[in-house]
């Protein structure tokens, strides 16, 4: 079977931090090595879709001319900053400049909750309202491509439904994911969540319908992720099968490549000493090391892995929205 190259990834460009997360321990890691802006010009330009994460992205003096650079080796990538979103006039500082060498780039700010839920969770008083403020002030800069971002945890469940209202509110839309354990990101924090089916299923249903209810296909593929995020966290088993290590790969700060986020295996050690990506990627030293990725048998549910598999799978896909917007329809009448 030929190699085929990966289409979405998460890069780190920084374990930098100004927020003191309860989820992340990232805030803690001290003098991490950073790739250079060129460094970027080496991924492959097979990627449709990139998320630059830290830390805090907009730490980096020289942001925009890493998101110059990646939008130059992938030229089809949509991208999109995760930010905390409490710097507010240093974020709007880096957006003008952003903006002018990739017009159409998205900002997804993390959101956990209403008011002081949200600042205990990220541990920075009044971010809540710093976050607020950015994702006003961004729009006021003419940017519609906004979402929320919802980490969910056992402590924020009642929340959840209230910050994806608080998303339809502003005008922007909402994304969210499991805060999980890993090894080699969020600075090795164990994140233990012990959740009930009743609990998650009245949330996820208000989410699912509401999202059903448009008539906006990009919505309706999000209420299947949704549903997807319910099955995986309620059974561990996800709807559909990824492959993490070939559609999808994590940059850490230091230039090592992983499967995905949740993945110890190094795949590529030094992306710093890669001449061409192709032919690392496709090298028998990292088949070898994603047969041994593939051994571990992790299970995955996460936006940037269910994407692709969805693209793959679109008759189901499209099944499934299909038989159940005029069921969540009628369920929630």
């Amino acid at each position: 079977m030929p190699c085929r190259l990966p289409s979405d990834s998460v890069i780190a460009v920084t374990y930098r931090c100004n927020s003191r997360c309860t989820m992340c321990d990232i805030w803690k890691l001290e003098n991490t090595p950073e790739l250079t802006p060129d460094e970027f010009l080496k991924l492959p330009s097979s990627l449709r879709d990139i998320n630059i994460s830290g830390g805090e992205p907009f730490l980096r003096a020289d942001l925009a001319q890493i998101i110059k650079n990646c939008a130059h080796a992938c030229p089809r990538a949509r991208i999109v900053i995760s930010t905390n979103g409490f710097a507010t006039a240093l974020i709007i500082e880096r957006m003008r400049e952003i903006l002018r060498v990739k017009s159409d780039i998205g900002v997804a700010i993390s959101i956990d909750g209403i008011g002081a839920m949200h600042d205990e969770l990220r541990g920075v008083p009044g971010g809540f309202d710093s976050a607020i403020a950015t994702v006003k002030a961004l729009q006021k800069l003419g940017m519609t491509n906004l979402r929320l971002a919802f980490t969910l945890m056992e402590k924020n469940i009642a929340h959840f439904s209230r910050v994806y209202d608080l998303a339809k509110e502003l005008g922007v839309e909402f994304a969210h994911s499991l805060a999980q354990s890993s090894d080699i990101y969020f600075g090795g924090k164990k994140n233990i969540n012990d959740f009930r089916r009743e609990q998650l299923s009245e949330p996820y249903r208000h989410i699912i319908a509401s999202e059903l209810k448009s008539w906006n296909l990009k919505r309706w593929l999000r209420a299947y992720f949704n549903q997807g995020s319910f099955e995986f966290i309620t059974t561990k088993n996800p709807p559909l099968s990824s492959a993490p290590g070939r559609d999808f790969f994590f940059l850490d700060p230091h230039g090592r490549v992983y499967p995905s986020v949740i993945h110890s295996v190094v795949l590529i050690d030094d992306f710093k000493s890669i001449k061409n990506f192709a032919d690392s990627w496709c090298s028998p030293a990292v088949e070898s090391k994603r047969a041994e990725a593939d051994a571990l048998k992790i299970p995955l549910w996460m936006m940037c892995v269910a994407r692709t598999a969805m693209k793959k799978n679109p008759i189901r896909v499209l099944f499934w929205v299909f038989k159940n917007k005029f069921f969540y329809a009628r369920a929630t009448r």
